[in-house]
């Protein structure tokens, strides 16, 4: 197609000027695909505008029940007019059964609240530090928390330094001795899926590691298999070597409330939560009325639909979609339930999320595809109108001159 005949799309006025407030007025944060949107409701967003888009996002997950799910929006308005925020200096009398039903539910033995998906790490690192120090017999300045390539923990100061390295991170003086994601002798990276690697350095260093921390299944792979055996691998040189890892401490957040309320758990075994005295791990904005009403309502909604069963079913029929496609530029296409990462080649991603905005379905782009979280709650029709967005987008991305937004960085 000549130039002539190129095409361009632009974002409105509206958007544009809020676009360009935020950027005066606001720091740090990610840089998304630049939609401004004002309202959210199950699995659809609109804009400034009042343009409706299918989300195929999910705030990374963080609202995979849909936007404002009914049920959990009622039980917690209910709980509003009767307490909110009791926790830290009086005891909240909705949490002790909370707790119990938690620790029944996953088989742990202690849980502990938190408010964000980083203070949850955070503190799940904290007492595993304390564990390597005072039962692994680990001396304090030489005791070491290993993550795993390509896992994602937040970015606060105490976790950072457990993801892949980086200028960013270097630049805040935050490259840690004791919490990284290499081999603290050689420098050799953990990469996700490299069992040898890990191998390597625990037979090396397993005296000064307390804990392994990871994403047990990022949900990139060709086979869920594969992911499935690389975790298993390295949970069997832990306990090997002594070495802590989720079976012993898990942390939860994201959308464990429904995307209604800030809030974490960490969940642990006896031997390693039982070390963790009062003044120790705490939030104020954790286990109060509140965030205990929105995740017990989460996990009745779980149950209740039968929402595991539902992104199991639409995780097949995405896979399916995408497979029958046949399409020059997809590589693979890798699921776990609903979660899924679309692999690409010869393709520019952000330019792709852009074009699936501007079409009406809202994803976003990693370096090499693009990142999807398909809520729980998407009906099959939705799957499927969205699915030919990013197929017609994948057919028409080279016919545009230019396309606002597809300079957002991945």
């Amino acid at each position: 197609m000549g130039s002539n005949t190129m095409k361009s799309l632009t974002l409105s006025q509206k958007t544009s000027h809020l676009l360009d407030q935020e950027m005066s007025y606001s720091a740090g944060g990610f840089q998304p695909v630049p939609a401004m949107f004002e309202r959210a409701q199950g699995s659809k967003l609109w804009d400034v505008d009042g343009k409706e888009y299918i989300d195929f996002i999910s705030m990374f997950s963080a609202s995979n029940l849909g936007h404002s799910p009914p049920y959990i929006v009622e039980r917690m308005t209910k709980q509003m007019h009767k307490a909110s925020m009791i926790n830290l200096a009086g005891h909240n009398a909705s949490w002790p059964p909370f707790a119990e039903m938690m620790c029944r539910r996953f088989g742990y033995d202690k849980i502990i609240a938190m408010t964000s998906g980083t203070e949850a790490v955070d503190t799940a690192c904290k007492i595993a530090r304390k564990w390597g120090i005072q039962s692994k017999g680990i001396n304090a300045e030489n005791c070491v928390i290993l993550g795993v390539g390509s896992s994602y923990h937040g970015l606060g100061s105490g976790v950072w330094s457990l993801m892949d390295p980086g200028p960013s991170r270097s630049e805040y003086g935050l490259n840690s001795k004791t919490a990284m994601n290499v081999n603290p002798s050689t420098g050799e990276s953990l990469a996700y899926l490299d069992l040898d690697a890990m191998k390597r350095c625990l037979e090396q260093e397993h005296q000064r590691v307390a804990a392994v921390i990871m994403e047990c299944l990022h949900g990139t792979s060709r086979t869920v298999e594969e992911e499935v055996i690389y975790a298993r691998g390295v949970y069997d040189l832990c306990k090997k070597h002594n070495v802590l890892l989720q079976a012993d401490i898990v942390t939860m957040g994201k959308s464990i409330t429904g995307g209604l309320y800030p809030q974490s758990f960490v969940l642990g075994v006896a031997n390693v939560m039982s070390l963790v005295g009062p003044y120790q791990m705490a939030s104020s904005y954790a286990s109060t009325p509140l965030a205990v009403a929105a995740a017990e309502a989460t996990f009745e909604m779980i149950d209740n639909e039968n929402l595991m069963d539902r992104a199991m079913e639409l995780g097949k029929r995405w896979r399916a979609i995408v497979e029958s496609w046949n399409h020059p530029k997809v590589n693979y296409v890798a699921s776990i339930g609903a979660d899924s990462n679309l692999f690409l080649k010869d393709t520019n991603v952000s330019r792709l999320a852009a074009l699936c905005m501007h079409k009406g379905l809202f994803t976003y782009p990693r370096p090499d595809g693009l990142r999807l979280s398909f809520p729980m709650t998407l009906t099959v029709e939705e799957l499927e109108a969205g699915a030919a967005i990013i197929l017609e987008a994948l057919d028409e991305i080279d016919q545009y001159d230019g396309i606002a937004g597809e300079r957002f960085p991945c």
